[in-house]
């Protein structure tokens, strides 16, 4: 089953049961939130392959540009057309709020992955017929799973006999798949790795996600200097 979609295309990537706040400033993304709060529909949310995320000529950058005193026109080698990933997420707008000038400042919650089919229409967004992708779960993968929390956890233990402070450690989720996407979302890794972890299997994750935490307990000497802890750790 497919369905239309209207895309962001941006500089990261987003993972179900994940949040994201962004700004929005392009008139053509100001379009696009006034139509999914009017409707109550989802956007999805892109990793860009290439191009930009910005329009070097949308009236906001412009503006920006003259407050900034750069004259002329905006560098014809910026503001390329983004061209995404083929698979995403579904961001649902949990909380917005519209300023006076058109801009607005929102929080999404990240749901379901979906596969770029074909894209409907370019101008003055993005917008692609979409379909859903499966989720996975079975009770091979829970042998699987409750290494990777033992890994979570052993990390924090070794983490905190390295400095001597009792981190609070956040409760993990009991669902595998949605173990999965919680550390995907807060491990510090660059967002071609993110990227892969989306479109991979439940199982390819849970064994990449462990390997990456158990490499780097294997980092943790007995005592690392203040601010050097917890490095592939993001907590957005």
């Amino acid at each position: 089953m497919t369905q239309k979609m209207p895309l962001f295309p941006l500089n990261t990537v987003l993972f179900p049961g994940a949040p994201i706040s962004l700004h929005i400033f392009e008139e053509r993304y100001r379009m696009m939130i006034g139509r999914c709060l009017e409707q109550g529909s989802p956007f999805g949310v892109v990793l860009i392959r290439s191009g930009d995320e910005v329009q070097a000529d949308d009236p906001w950058i412009r503006r920006l540009r003259a407050l900034a005193g750069a004259a002329g026109e905006p560098d014809p080698a910026q503001g390329s057309p983004a061209i995404p990933h083929g698979i995403g997420t579904t961001a649902r707008i949990t909380d917005s709020v519209r300023l006076d000038d058109g801009r607005y400042y929102l929080v999404a919650m990240g749901q379901h992955r979906f596969r770029i089919q074909y894209l409907i229409q370019h101008q003055p967004y993005l917008v692609a017929s979409v379909s859903y992708l499966p989720e996975e779960s079975s009770d091979a993968l829970h042998d699987a799973a409750d290494v990777l929390r033992q890994a979570y956890q052993h990390y924090w233990s070794r983490l905190q006999a390295a400095t001597g402070y009792a981190h609070e450690v956040e409760r993990l989720p009991e669902g595998v798949v949605e173990l999965t996407y919680w550390l995907a979302h807060r491990l510090r890794v660059d967002t071609q790795r993110k990227q892969h972890w989306l479109e991979a299997d439940v199982a390819t994750r849970i064994s990449e996600m462990t390997a990456a935490i158990e490499a780097e307990v294997a980092l943790l000497p007995g005592v690392r200097p203040p601010g050097e802890y917890g490095s592939i750790w993001a907590w957005n």
